[in-house]
């Protein structure tokens, strides 16, 4: 089993964390979130980030990021380079609710840190939907005239 560390400018990983205890009630104590407030010290926030993925040490971290090239990727990315050698750690970035919550419902099935990467891909991909396209795709088709 691993960890799951949620990484966010300001306070989006701790409202995903809030909803994944509104959707599915007290998460596992794996989950974990860092807020990155402005104003933050970088080099603190590292510490922080460093010593959430120290406490996975035996089990491996799955961190998901809000943005490509955000300060919580980049301090991720370094956390990473840090610590690669030793523990387990697989970072994703552009995190979104779907991903969150099938990530958060899949830790309880003990599974390894690279089915959990996948299974975040798959969800967060699969979470972006067009509605319209949607829509058109499962209405049936209305002649001209009825336009």
């Amino acid at each position: 089993m691993c960890r799951l560390l949620l990484l966010s400018h300001s306070e989006l990983s701790k409202s995903f964390y809030q909803t994944i205890e509104l959707i599915m009630g007290k998460p596992s104590p794996k989950i974990s979130y860092l807020t990155l407030p402005y104003g933050q010290d970088m080099d603190m926030y590292q510490q922080m980030v460093e010593e959430q993925v120290l406490e996975s040490e035996d089990e491996g971290i799955l961190i998901l990021t809000d943005l490509f090239g955000g300060s919580p990727f980049m301090i991720s990315t370094r956390v990473y380079e840090k610590y690669c050698k030793k523990i387990s750690i697989e970072i994703i970035c552009g995190m979104n609710l779907s991903m969150v919550v099938e990530v958060a419902s899949a830790l309880k099935q003990n599974l390894s840190l690279d089915v959990m990467k996948q299974i975040a891909l798959d969800s967060g991909h699969k979470g972006i939907i067009d509605f319209s396209e949607l829509l058109s795709n499962t209405l049936p088709k209305r002649k001209e005239n009825e336009k």
